[in-house]
């Protein structure tokens, strides 16, 4: 789980199926005591929840507030009166909302960031929308007077992204977004709100989850790439399993066969070869050649006393 390095017992992790995705370390993130990043591979389709954990009991009631791809979608509280042994456990699935007393509950999940190739410039509002894309951020605030609330909770209005120009990506890995699923209805709950113990807002720590497909982690080295399989025949037939061994065989067969082939259509183009040159030896004998080589004869040319030319062809 990610940990900061200031709240050391507060920790969140990101959850596909109950189980905890693995995290890995951003190297390139700047440090700092009250804020942790970590990458994590995400799978389009699935969808996730955000566990937070506190280990110890704080001295104040804390707000967790989640924010995806940039925007706020949800706040959830960690209460004091909720501690247990000095411990609580916060398991985030969606955003609820509510509308006329119907409660409604849009689980959080990955999805696909479609691109397109356009020559036009990205619009202001997507160049914005684009700038969050890729983080899950979880902000812990201290909060004093809480108390309940009459105001309605409305859906959220985070948008999905759509045919997103390539040039707007500026080159980086992003292949995923995070998305809500479409309302179902759920339980109700208190709506609450409280006022921060730091008048700024500032969260007192955050932890980031930079969400990449695992092709984008290969290709950032943030994972090792998957190695070359090895080929059947150069590995331990000892380490083989039944079926491999069958496709070994069927393999070395098809080779043989194929050797078989090759020699057998050799060997018929010789006895072609052999078989042409007997042919033509046996229509012509070089005892029954001969080559008859003549110059033609120059015949001779007289000139007569008017100065014309005669040639006398009875030489």
């Amino acid at each position: 789980m990610a940990i900061t390095k200031a709240f050391p017992r507060i920790k969140a992790d990101i959850l596909i199926d109950s189980a905890a995705l693995q995290e890995y370390d951003d190297d390139e993130e700047p440090s700092s005591d009250v804020v942790m990043t970590k990458y994590i591979e995400a799978t389009s389709g699935a969808e996730f929840a955000i566990r937070c954990q506190f280990h110890a009991r704080p001295q104040y009631d804390i707000l967790t507030r989640v924010l995806l791809d940039g925007k706020y979608v949800m706040g959830s509280y960690a209460l004091l009166k909720n501690f247990h042994n000095g411990y609580l456990e916060l398991s985030l699935y969606g955003v609820r909302s509510n509308k006329n007393n119907e409660w409604t509950l849009a689980k959080f999940c990955f999805s696909d960031l479609k691109t397109v190739d356009g020559t036009n410039k990205p619009g202001d509002q997507l160049m914005k929308d684009l700038k969050g894309i890729g983080q899950i951020t979880v902000d812990f605030h201290y909060i004093t007077n809480v108390r309940t609330s009459a105001r309605p909770l409305p859906l959220s209005d985070k948008v999905t992204l759509k045919d997103v120009p390539e040039k707007a990506l500026k080159g980086r890995a992003l292949s995923q977004q995070t998305a809500l699923r479409a309302p179902t209805p759920t339980n109700s709950c208190d709506i609450m709100e409280s006022d921060y113990v730091d008048r700024s807002g500032k969260s007192f720590a955050s932890i980031n989850f930079k969400y990449r497909s695992r092709e984008a982690l290969q290709s950032l080295l943030i994972i090792p790439r998957s190695p070359s399989p090895v080929l059947l025949e150069e590995r331990d037939v000892d380490t083989l399993s039944p079926a491999e061994m069958r496709e070994l065989l069927r393999r070395q067969r098809e080779r043989e066969e194929a050797a078989r082939a090759t020699k057998c259509e050799g060997a018929l183009k010789r006895e072609r070869s052999r078989e042409r040159s007997r042919t033509v030896n046996n229509l012509v004998d070089d005892d029954e050649l001969s080559f008859i080589s003549a110059k033609r004869r120059k015949l001779p040319v007289t000139l007569n006393e008017d100065g014309v030319e005669t040639i006398d062809l009875t030489c």
